[in-house]
C-alpha cells in the first residue's frame, strides 16, 4: 500500500455532514465550559474560605494574585529601603552645630520663614532643626517609673512639649512600614478595578485547571478527521510543546519577572522618582509575559520539526545565525509588552540560546529519509 494511504472507508464511522460537525463542536464547547466554570467555583470557595478561617493561602485566585505581584512589590519594597538606608547616612552626616543652627533660624525668621531666601547649604542646616512636640504622660505609669508622689492625686496626666528631630520621625515610620510590610505598593485607580482584576486571575487560574478537560475536548472533535500517522505525529511533539512552554512560563515567573521590575525601578532611582504601581497595568504584563515567553520556548521544537520534514537543516540553521539574530531581536522587541530594552533582552538571549540548541538537536538527530521506518510500520498497522 502507498505511504500515508488509507482504505476509503476509514472515516465510515465518524463521518458527519457540516451540520452535524457544527452541533459536535458546539457540544464540545459546552462541556469546555461546564469544566471551566466548575473550577472557577471551586477557586471562589476556597479563597472565601481561606479568608474566614484566617488561612490566606487556601485558595486559588488571591495566592496566586500574591504570587503574580509578589516580584513587583518585592523589588519595590527594596527601592523604598534603599532610599531610606541613605536617609539615614545623610541625617547622621547633616547634624548641624548648635551655633549654626541658631543663626540659620534667625535668618529663617527675620525672612518671615521664606525658604527661598537661603541657601542651599542653609536649608540642608535648617533640615536638622528639632521641632516641638506635645505630648501626654500617664502619672501613673512615671510614678513606678521614677519612684515619686503626686502633688495632686487627682491629676491623672503631665501635658508637657518636648523637641524631636522631624527627619527621624519620617525615617522611622519608613522603616517601620516596610519591617511591617503593612505598605502595598499595588494600587487601584477606579473602584471596579480590584474586582477586574480578582476575576480574571481567577478565570485565568480556572483555565489552567479546567485544561485537562478542555484539552480533552479539543483533542477528541479534533482527532476524529485525523489519520492515524497525524495522531502519531501529535501525541510525539505535544508532550515536549507542553513542557517547553512551562518551562518558559516558568524562568519568565521566577527569573526575568523579579530581574526586568528590578532593572526598571532601578531607573526610578537614578532620575530620583517614586514608582506607584497600577495593579492592572502590572498583572496585564505579569499575565502576557509568561505566555510569551512559553511560545517562544517553541524555538527548538519548530526547528527539529521542518528538520524532520527536510525543508532546513541543521548546517542551513548554522549558516544563518547572524539573519537569525536580527530576526530573533526584532521578535523579541515586538512581541513584549513593554518597549523597554530590558525586557527585550531577557527574551532574546534565551531564545537565541534555545536557537543553538535546536542546531544541536537537528545535528544530534538527522531526519531519515521521508521518515521511512515509521511510514512503512503506520502502513503494516493500517493494512
Amino acid at each position: 500500500m502507498p505511504r500515508h494511504e488509507y482504505p476509503d472507508d476509514i472515516f465510515d464511522d465518524s463521518r458527519m455532514s457540516f451540520g452535524d460537525h457544527i452541533e459536535e463542536l458546539r457540544s464540545r464547547l459546552i462541556k469546555a465550559l461546564y469544566g471551566l466554570g466548575f473550577c472557577m467555583m471551586i477557586g471562589f470557595v476556597l479563597d472565601y474560605a481561606g479568608e474566614q478561617i484566617g488561612m490566606p493561602n487556601l485558595g486559588i485566585g488571591r495566592p496566586m494574585m500574591k504570587v503574580l505581584t509578589e516580584p513587583a512589590e518585592a523589588q519595590v519594597r527594596a527601592f523604598y529601603d534603599r532610599r531610606n538606608e541613605r536617609a539615614r547616612i545623610r541625617l547622621q552626616a547633616e547634624r548641624p552645630d548648635q551655633a549654626e543652627l541658631e543663626r540659620v533660624q534667625k535668618k529663617y525668621n527675620d525672612y518671615d520663614r521664606d525658604l527661598s531666601k537661603l541657601t542651599e547649604e542653609e536649608k540642608r542646616v535648617l533640615r536638622g532643626a528639632p521641632e516641638p512636640l506635645p505630648v501626654r504622660i500617664p502619672l501613673k505609669e512615671f510614678e513606678k517609673a521614677f519612684g515619686l508622689k503626686r502633688a495632686d492625686s487627682e491629676q491623672t496626666h503631665l501635658d508637657v512639649t518636648i523637641e524631636t528631630y522631624p527627619q527621624h520621625l519620617n525615617y522611622l515610620n519608613q522603616k517601620g512600614e516596610n519591617l511591617l510590610e503593612n505598605r502595598q505598593f499595588m494600587k487601584t485607580q477606579s473602584a471596579q478595578e480590584a474586582f477586574m482584576v480578582y476575576f480574571k486571575v481567577s478565570l485565568l487560574c480556572g483555565a489552567v485547571l479546567a485544561s485537562p478537560v478542555i484539552f480533552y475536548q479539543f483533542w477528541a472533535f479534533i482527532a476524529a478527521g485525523l489519520y492515524p500517522h497525524e495522531r502519531r505525529y501529535v501525541h510525539l511533539y505535544l508532550p515536549a510543546s507542553v513542557g517547553l512552554f512551562v518551562a518558559g512560563a516558568l524562568m519568565c515567573q521566577f527569573i526575568v519577572l523579579p530581574g526586568a521590575v528590578k532593572a526598571l525601578i532601578g531607573f526610578n532611582d537614578w532620575i530620583d522618582l517614586d514608582p506607584d504601581l497600577r495593579m492592572n497595568e502590572w498583572l496585564g504584563f505579569a499575565l502576557i509575559l509568561p505566555v510569551v515567553f512559553g511560545v517562544s520556548f517553541q524555538t527548538p521544537l519548530v526547528m527539529f520539526f521542518l528538520s524532520r520534514l527536510k525543508l532546513l537543516t541543521y548546517d542551513v540553521y548554522l549558516s544563518y545565525w547572524r539573519t537569525a539574530v536580527f530576526t530573533l531581536a526584532v521578535f523579541s522587541a515586538v512581541i513584549t509588552p513593554t518597549p523597554d530594552v530590558v525586557t527585550m533582552m531577557y527574551l532574546f538571549v534565551p531564545m537565541f540560546g534555545l536557537y543553538l540548541l535546536g542546531i544541536l538537536v537537528c545535528y544530534w538527530f538527522p531526519p531519515k529519509p521521508w521518515f521511512a521506518d515509521e511510514d512503512e510500520a503506520e502502513a503494516q498497522v493500517a493494512v
